[in-house]
């Protein structure tokens, strides 16, 4: 009865019934995994320098509507458009690098694109092929007298193994269809998305261009008018020197203070002071005891005494993750000798920094400490003068101030408020770093 069921015509492997799945579109999804990863960080990145160069001009430009258009708010008004100007410059570059990274990754989606629709055009051809013979073989043979010809039960089970797998194989080319054409449908609506936000980013590109032109007419308007007021410039500028320096000797003669007392204690005999247990890691030291020096003494060479303790070594290895004092602003005038904005052949000095701010902004501490002095200089206001083991902060342009000296501070703890100049309507503070009697740039210590 079944002699003649041995010769039923059945594959031997399923390659005889359908090519297997194309290796362009394996290729095609490697290429794209590869690069996929550096491309999104690198959007990511620019995106949030997009962002934060927006606040920022946003911020300056509120500080922009709040100084006062009088002669006198002039340089300051030029100072801080200036500034402006960099930044939508910034912009407009970050924009740009953006366009590109988008019209890239837009480049590569429309390959995949291709080449995802020629691979389901062949899958689908294959299967349809594969449908159609596998039709035309059942209806010719029954699968079960397949199996039941076998020579021995051991045939029969591999037999019946094989058409099972036959089966698994057909379900999976037919997912592997739809996958693909949802990865299509994905990449396709990805292409569309990437297409609308290149042309926000263009007409965003374009509105700061319109916007940086204005800003430029208006720097060399500012810029006429401050050459024509010349003297009263060089007047203004003596009399903040006047202040300046006033400060200055203010802030030594305090740090100075310190020292000596920091110097002294050190010196003392180990028999004369009392034992205390070590400071812990990120402690505050303990306050000096209030004995006096020798008037004599010489405090010139005297801080090579002074040890680094766990305290200083705290802040300094803080380098560049200090937060700023004020929670937004710029930069203004930087630190060291520089030319003056305007005026020809003058040289300004900068002990710190000054960073514009908003109107009474609070003044945060950058890292905690001890308050060693508070000081009313004319000119800037309430100063108050910080010590972190050796090295020293200085927030100066405080319009209040609650501390005293001797008060404990911790990190980001509200020192006072800005002062605003009455007649130019501007804020703005000024920061300095020392290291025992050397100052430093603030600007490579503080990280906004």
């Amino acid at each position: 009865m079944f002699r003649n069921l041995t010769a039923l015509k059945f594959p031997i492997t399923i390659s005889a019934w359908i090519r297997p799945l194309p290796a362009r579109r394996w290729k095609v999804l490697l290429l794209l995994a590869l690069p996929v990863f550096c491309l999104a960080q690198n959007k990511q990145d620019l995106e949030d320098k997009r962002k934060k160069l927006l606040r920022d001009i946003e911020v300056t430009d509120n500080m922009l509507k709040k100084t006062t258009r009088t002669k006198e708010a002039t340089l300051d008004r030029f100072v801080a458009l200036q500034k402006q100007i960099e930044r939508r410059e910034k912009l407009i570059q970050n924009l740009t690098e953006e366009i590109a990274e988008s019209e890239t990754a837009a480049g590569r989606t429309a390959a995949v694109i291709e080449s995802l629709t020629s691979d389901i055009q062949a899958m689908q051809a294959d299967y349809g092929r594969f449908v159609r013979n596998a039709y035309r073989r059942k209806e010719m043979n029954n699968p079960l007298l397949y199996v039941l010809s076998a020579d021995n039960l051991n045939q029969a089970f591999r037999r019946w193994l094989f058409l099972r797998k036959y089966d698994r194989y057909r379900k999976t080319q037919a997912e592997a269809i739809v996958s693909t054409q949802q990865m299509l449908s994905k990449k396709i609506a990805a292409l569309e998305e990437s297409r609308r936000k290149q042309e926000a980013l263009l007409a965003s590109l374009q509105g700061q261009r319109t916007a940086l032109d204005v800003e430029k007419q208006d720097k060399e308007k500012l810029l006429t008018t401050l050459k024509k007021d010349e003297g009263r410039l060089r007047e203004e500028l003596k009399q903040k020197q006047t202040a300046h320096e006033a400060l200055n000797q203010a802030i030594e003669r305090v740090i100075q203070e310190e020292i000596r007392k920091r110097v002294q204690e050190t010196r003392r005999p180990a028999a004369a002071t009392p034992a205390s247990p070590p400071p812990t890691a990120g402690a505050l030291p303990a306050a000096p005891a209030g004995s006096s020096a020798p008037a004599d003494e010489p405090v010139a060479e005297s801080t090579a005494d002074l040890k680094e303790d766990a305290f200083s070594l705290g802040f300094r290895q803080n380098r560049g993750r200090l937060p700023w004092p004020v929670e937004n602003g710029f930069i203004s005038r930087s630190f060291g000798r520089q030319k003056h904005p305007t005026l020809r052949n003058i040289e300004i000095t900068n002990n710190g920094v000054d960073i514009r701010t908003a109107e009474a902004e609070v003044v945060r501490a950058v890292y905690e400490g001890k308050v060693a002095g508070v000081q009313f200089i004319p000119g800037h206001d309430h100063t108050v003068i910080l010590q972190h083991g050796n090295y020293y902060t200085v927030y100066s342009n405080l319009s209040e101030t609650t501390l005293e000296k001797g008060d404990r501070v911790g990190a980001k703890q509200a020192l006072g408020r800005v002062s605003t100049n009455p007649i130019t309507g501007t804020s703005e503070l000024h920061f300095e770093l020392w290291h025992q009697k050397e100052r430093l740039n603030p600007a490579g210590w503080i990280k906004k």
